[in-house]
C-alpha cells in the first residue's frame, strides 16, 4: 500500500512538471534552445518596430528576455525600444544591463554613446564612442565617428566635427552620409573650397537630391560664382519644383545670387544716312569664336534631362559621325550637369574621357557620352 502511494505521488509530481506552460508559439521539446528562441523573438520585435507596430514589438522583446535573461542582445534590443519611445530611465538601465553582460561589445557601446549624447551627457558619450572604435573586432568605425561628429555639433564644436568626419572617411572613403555631413559643416563654416571638393566626391557616389543641389548652390554662391549657383538653382527648380528646399531657394535666391546691374549706354546719334553702307564709325565687328577655356556667361536655360543619350547619326554638326556620341561643353557646364542631361553616371564620364577630376572640363571640350569602344563599333 505504501509503495502504491509513493508511485502516485511521483506521478503527480512528474505530471506537474510536464504541465508547465511553454511560451506561446513553441512546442515542448527536451532539446529546446532558449537562446535561439530569444534571437527569433528579437528579430520579430525589431521588425515590428521598423514597421511602427510598437505593441507587438514590445511583446516579442519581452518574450526574448524571458527566454534568455542573460542574453546581452535581449537587453540591448529593449534599450533601443525604450530609447525610441522616450522612456529615458528604462533605456539607460537596459543599456547598462546589456553592457554588464557584454562589456566588450562595441555595437552596444556605440549605441549607448549615441543615447548619452542625446541626453547632452557628452563626456560620458565620448568614453563609450572611444570604447567602440578602439575595439579590434569593430567593423563600423565610420558610423561611430559620424556619431562623434554629431555629438560635437550639439556642443557647438564644428572643428571637432570636421575632424571626426574626416576620420570616418579614412575608414570608408566612399561613405555617402559622411561626405554629405562634412559638406554641410564646411558650408556652415564658410570653408567653400573644401566644401566643393567634398561635394564633388559625394556626387560621384550618390544620386542627385534637393539637399545636395542646395549645398551646391550655397557652395558656388560662397565662391562668388553666381552663374554656377544659378545653374544648380535651375536644376533644383526643374527637378523638384514643389520640394520645401526649392521654396527655400526661391526665398533666398536674391540674397545668394545678386542680380547684375544693367548699364544702359546712351544711343549713338547718326549725322547722316548711308544707303547700302554702314554709318561712319559704326562698322560691325564680326564675332569670333572664343578660345577653349575662356570665361563666358552662363545661359539661363536648363538642359533637359533625358532617359538615355540618343545617338543620331548626324554628320552635319562637326563633320563626322562621332558628334552623335559626343557632347561639346557649353558655357557654365560641368560634368555634374552633363551627367544629369544624359542620365550617365559621373564616374562613367570621367572614365570614358580619361579625366583626372570631375571639375577638369572647359568650354569647347569634346566629351564622350557613350563608351568610345561601342561608338567605334557602330561607326565601323
Amino acid at each position: 500500500m505504501k509503495l502504491r502511494s509513493v508511485m502516485i505521488v511521483l506521478a503527480l509530481l512528474l505530471s506537474g512538471c510536464v504541465s508547465q506552460p511553454m511560451p506561446e508559439g513553441f512546442e515542448r521539446s527536451d532539446d529546446f534552445d532558449h537562446i535561439e528562441a530569444a534571437k527569433t523573438r528579437i528579430s520579430l520585435g525589431l521588425t515590428y518596430l521598423r514597421n511602427g507596430n510598437y505593441s507587438q514589438a514590445k511583446q516579442n522583446l519581452d518574450r526574448a528576455l524571458e527566454f534568455a535573461p542573460r542574453l546581452a542582445d535581449a537587453h540591448y534590443s529593449l534599450a533601443y525600444y525604450y530609447q525610441l519611445v522616450g522612456e529615458v530611465s528604462r533605456a539607460e538601465q537596459a543599456y547598462e544591463d546589456a553592457l554588464q553582460l557584454a562589456p566588450r561589445n562595441p555595437d552596444i557601446a556605440n549605441s549607448y554613446g549615441a543615447f548619452l549624447c542625446q541626453q547632452s551627457r557628452y563626456k560620458e558619450a565620448k568614453a563609450f564612442f572611444d570604447q567602440a572604435v578602439n575595439s579590434q573586432t569593430y567593423s563600423n568605425s565610420a558610423e561611430t565617428y559620424e556619431n562623434m561628429a554629431l555629438c560635437s555639433l550639439n556642443q557647438s564644436q564644428p572643428e571637432d566635427a570636421i575632424g571626426y568626419l574626416r576620420t570616418a572617411l579614412k575608414h570608408s572613403p566612399t561613405r555617402a552620409k559622411s561626405l554629405f555631413l562634412l559638406t554641410e559643416v564646411l558650408v556652415a563654416e564658410q570653408q567653400y573650397e573644401q566644401a566643393k571638393e567634398t561635394l564633388t566626391r559625394y556626387q560621384r557616389v550618390a544620386r542627385v537630391s534637393p539637399n545636395s543641389l542646395w549645398l551646391a548652390i550655397q557652395t558656388e554662391a560662397g565662391l562668388a560664382q553666381p552663374e554656377s549657383a544659378k545653374g544648380y538653382g535651375d536644376m533644383l527648380v526643374s527637378l523638384y519644383p514643389s520640394h520645401p528646399v526649392t521654396q527655400k531657394y526661391r526665398d533666398q535666391m536674391t540674397q545668394l545670387i545678386p542680380v547684375p546691374k544693367v548699364v544702359t549706354k546712351p544711343p549713338v546719334e547718326l549725322t547722316s544716312l548711308h544707303t547700302g553702307a554702314e554709318a561712319p564709325g559704326l562698322a560691325l565687328k564680326k564675332s569670333e569664336p572664343k578660345p577653349a577655356g575662356a570665361a563666358v556667361e552662363v545661359s539661363d536655360e536648363l538642359p533637359e534631362v533625358v532617359a538615355e543619350p540618343i545617338a543620331v547619326m548626324d554628320e552635319s554638326a562637326n563633320g563626322s559621325a562621332e558628334s552623335a556620341f559626343q557632347h561639346i561643353v557649353q558655357a557654365g557646364e560641368n560634368l555634374y550637369r552633363i551627367s544629369l542631361k544624359y542620365n550617365v553616371k559621373l564616374a562613367r564620364l570621367v572614365e570614358w574621357n580619361q579625366l583626372e577630376s570631375s571639375a577638369n572640363v572647359f568650354q569647347g571640350q569634346q566629351l564622350w557620352i557613350v563608351d568610345p569602344a561601342q561608338a567605334n563599333n557602330v561607326k565601323e
